[in-house]
């Protein structure tokens, strides 16, 4: 007997000890240990936190390989004349906002190849939008509608009232029925589904059948009409598909946006061949036969997917192509000498200035005027704004006693918070500074 009881203590001690180890390693929440004397299991899968973020194994080279969108840019590069500094996240900013008002997305025409961090065209639509709105990039060269629409869930962290998303006519198509044929995951996103490599159009190195030009006022360009045709030339059908996803992509966000409440502004860039073919023709060129072929069926895409763009209920579309072709006839540069497609300083500067209002227009001025709010994060923590900032009442009935009705507090987003000055917390009663207007003197 005596033995047995030893045996069913020794049982029970056992279990115990295996019961409250099992506790301790899996929930040691439920022991009630601090977060900060528990331990936890490293991941098979994913790398301690600041493992992965610092992590050097990455390589060198400014696009690096990813299985999901194909291609992300290197974080943690430093600056360079025409490319960096990257941040964290491998996007081109100077840093992370936890909060942002505007968030871009965009492929390297978006990322400002050619020219100085500044002088990229977010970076100039944050200087014409002014220091109290945030704009922050989020585009990596070599990206399409696919990759916009991957980010755009991603950006949502940023809690952006507006989103601009900006398409690119010369390789946008092409690069986003790749991604959507080539990767299982976005395999939703195909149109047409049977399509091959069959249904595409010859591969051109961007310098095959260059057609070099040198206007009367000295402008000089390269133009590349065979290499833009492979995402323009609608005779091929993984063009016409291209395009289709595009549309795809863009309603798609547009849904999401129309869930979250955040403001769009939709555009497409044009070729460099696009931009100048008013001055082209101006100047009574003969054009090369691929150049004329481009910029036709090129004009005639965008339009069509401008007008789908156009009809969503949530879209500002801003047209990019009349603004370039106006800025093409001066006789200031806006493209380089050579074949390179994307713009140089005026190029960039005229892509900022034509969505500079559209983009001020949807975003929302900070509150500055005396009133009750209550924070939109859940807590029910009520603030009084004032021209100066935001001051809190930790407590409900401070406000009640300073002559404000709870029930009338209007509701403050944490994004509109984030650009208020804050002021403190009070649990003083003065209604002649602390009450609403009528109780000011």
């Amino acid at each position: 007997m005596k033995r047995e009881w030893i045996l069913l203590v020794g049982v029970v001690t056992a279990t115990s000890v295996i019961v409250l180890a099992s506790v301790r390693w899996f929930a040691p929440q439920l022991l009630g240990i601090p977060i900060d004397l528990q331990s936890v299991r490293v991941s098979e899968s994913l790398p301690p936190f600041y493992d992965g973020i610092f992590r050097r194994a990455d390589s060198e080279e400014f696009l690096l390989k990813d299985p999901s969108i194909r291609v992300r840019a290197r974080p943690f590069m430093p600056r360079g004349f025409t490319v960096g500094p990257h941040d964290l996240l491998g996007f081109r900013n100077r840093g992370i906002p936890n909060i942002a008002d505007v968030v871009v997305l965009g492929d390297s025409q978006t990322y400002g190849v050619n020219v100085l961090m500044e002088y990229s065209w977010p970076s100039q639509l944050q200087a014409d939008l002014g220091s109290h709105t945030s704009v922050y990039s989020m585009a990596t060269g070599g990206w399409g509608a696919v990759q916009y629409l991957d980010m755009f869930n991603k950006s949502l962290i940023f809690k952006p009232q507006v989103l601009v998303v900006a398409f690119y006519s010369g390789n946008d198509p092409m690069e986003s029925y790749l991604l959507a044929y080539g990767v299982e995951k976005w395999a939703p996103l195909k149109v047409a589904h049977d399509l091959d490599e069959s249904d595409r159009p010859p591969a051109a190195e961007i310098t095959e059948e260059s057609w070099q030009v040198a206007f009367s006022d000295g402008v000089k360009t390269t133009f590349t009409p065979k290499h833009r045709l492979q995402s323009n030339d609608g005779a091929f059908a993984v063009v016409r598909e291209g395009w289709a996803i595009m549309e795809k992509v863009g309603r798609k966000i547009s849904d999401m946006a129309s869930e979250h409440g955040v403001a769009l502004i939709y555009t497409i860039i044009p070729t460099k061949e696009l931009a100048y073919k008013r001055k082209v023709d101006a100047e009574g060129m003969d054009p090369d036969p691929l150049y004329s072929r481009l910029v036709s069926t090129e004009h005639v895409n965008i339009k069509r997917l401008a007008s789908v763009f156009t009809e969503l209920t949530n879209v500002t579309y801003v047209d990019l192509v009349e603004p370039l072709q106006q800025a093409a006839l001066q006789s200031t540069r806006i493209y380089p000498l050579n074949a390179n497609g994307h713009p140089v300083y005026a190029g960039y500067k005229t892509i900022s200035q034509a969505i500079a209002p559209i983009a001020k227009g949807l975003v929302r001025p900070v509150r500055r005027s005396l009133a009750l709010v209550v924070l939109e994060d859940g807590t029910k923590r009520y603030l009084l704004l004032t021209r100066r900032g935001a001051l809190l009442f930790p407590k409900p009935e401070t406000a009640e006693r300073n002559g404000w009705k709870l029930a009338d507090a209007k509701q403050l987003r944490i994004r509109e918070f984030t650009r208020l000055p804050f002021l403190g917390a009070t649990d003083d009663v003065d209604p002649s500074k602390l009450g609403p207007p009528a109780n000011t003197p």
